[in-house]
């Protein structure tokens, strides 16, 4: 009889994170709503949020093999526990203070604690499901992620402009609550745990831990180290296209205000939960030797988005096409996107697992933010030629799309079938 997909535990894990992605997606919006108001600055708006970045790119790696050497039940509830008891002292320190110093150093700690959440979270699922499983666990996980991520800010903003600054508090506090149902729920998981051999004193076991996974997908499997590579280059291609490309297209290019902007922001997050159903129906259709074929047909997405801005069609007839293009890039990258990391988890040890995947993260840390300042310098310096820029990062795209696929087909040669 075939084990169903939503086991006890697994069910736990998704509810449990549902609950707190949706306290992080609402907290964090709140507060970026309530730092503007209070500075009316967008400069030390932006400067704070670029310091959110930071804290990842240096202490993924360190969440990996905390993930590797602890219980990770045990571990989701601390971080839930912490994230709960800094939300308080957000609600805190607005009631009394109104400290942006305060709220500036709980929100690097918001950071810091997600830093060793995500290979906590992603070193679990292997271990609560079988093999042939991961492609549709993931795929949910996947849907969870943007659907917190779309709901969050929605809800934030709804009860920020009902509540206004003075009751920010509320909800920010309601936050806190939020994690500690979460913490409770996830106190009734049940995740194998065995613990590993402590390497000395705790640098050496840390200097150990590191170089033990850099062998492992650097030496001894190469073809995973590649394909992260890979990863790190669409992300960099693709991800700061949207994040800044999008909004700058609509809001300076075409000159239309900023509901057809988060209309589109809207559908695109709508996108990604499509992606993450579709991949999760197909796992005994499609393999990461395929994979290169979705990132070619990204790259081509551009192609009518940016012939529409070279021929100066109307800001409506371009706004459409840039939905349809954006919409498709993310389905694709979605589905792209649940595969890889099903693949990975497939064939890197329960043990190594926290490891791998926080190098992955880190990787993709340091390429997002990069990549974000560099489109948004591109953008500003070729405002009247933007069809170059999405002409030019299509053909990157598919470039790399590819020149990947001798690697995935290797990825796929030396491991088994996902289904």
């Amino acid at each position: 009889m075939e084990q169903k997909l939503f086991t006890k535990d697994f069910t736990f894990l998704i509810v449990g994170q549902t609950v707190s992605m949706l306290g992080t997606a609402i907290l964090k919006f709140t507060i970026s709503l309530y730092i503007l108001d209070l500075t009316d600055s967008a400069t030390m708006f932006g400067l704070i949020t670029a310091i959110s970045y930071i804290p990842p790119i240096f202490l993924s790696v360190f969440g990996g093999i905390l993930a590797d050497r602890k219980n990770k039940r045990n571990l989701m509830i601390l971080l839930d526990l912490s994230y709960s008891v800094i939300a308080i002292g957000i609600s805190l320190v607005i009631a009394n203070f109104q400290s942006l110093g305060c709220i500036n150093i709980l929100l690097v700690l918001i950071s810091v604690i997600s830093s060793f959440e995500t290979p906590v979270v992603q070193s679990s699922i292997p271990l609560i499901q079988p093999k042939n499983k991961l492609v549709k666990a993931n795929a949910v996980v996947n849907q969870v992620n943007m659907l917190a991520g779309l709901i969050g800010p929605l809800a934030a903003g709804v009860l920020y402009g009902f509540l206004g600054a003075p009751k920010a508090v509320l909800i920010i506090f309601s936050c806190g609550i939020c994690f500690f149902t979460a913490a409770a729920i996830e106190s009734l998981l049940i995740i194998p745990f065995q613990k590993p051999k402590a390497q000395g004193k705790v640098w050496d076991t840390i200097k150990h831990d590191i170089t033990e996974a850099f062998c492992f997908i650097g030496k001894d499997h190469p073809h995973i180290m590649k394909t992260i590579y890979l990863n790190t280059v669409f992300v960099f291609l693709i991800q700061p296209l949207i994040t800044v490309g999008a909004p700058y297209i609509i809001n300076v290019n075409l000159g239309l205000n900023s509901i057809w902007n988060g209309t589109s922001q809207m559908l695109m997050g709508g996108a990604g939960i499509i992606g993450g159903i579709i991949a999760g129906l197909i796992p005994e259709k499609f393999t990461i030797k395929k994979l290169n074929l979705l990132f070619v047909a990204i790259g081509a997405a551009l192609f009518p988005l940016s012939f529409a801005v070279l021929l100066n069609a109307a800001p409506k007839t371009v706004y459409f096409i840039l939905n349809v293009s954006y919409i498709t890039i993310l389905i694709l990258a979605s589905i792209a996107g649940v595969f890889l990391m099903s693949a990975i988890q497939k064939e890197v040890p329960t043990n190594m697992l926290g490891r791998v995947m926080s190098l992955y993260s880190t990787m993709v840390s340091c390429a997002l933010p990069l990549g974000m300042a560099l489109y948004g310098i591109v953008f500003d310096c070729f405002s009247s030629s933007l069809y170059l820029i999405l002409l030019i990062t299509a053909l990157m795209i598919m470039a790399v799309g590819f020149g990947g696929k001798k690697i995935y087909l290797e990825f796929d040669n030396k491991t088994e079938k996902l289904i």
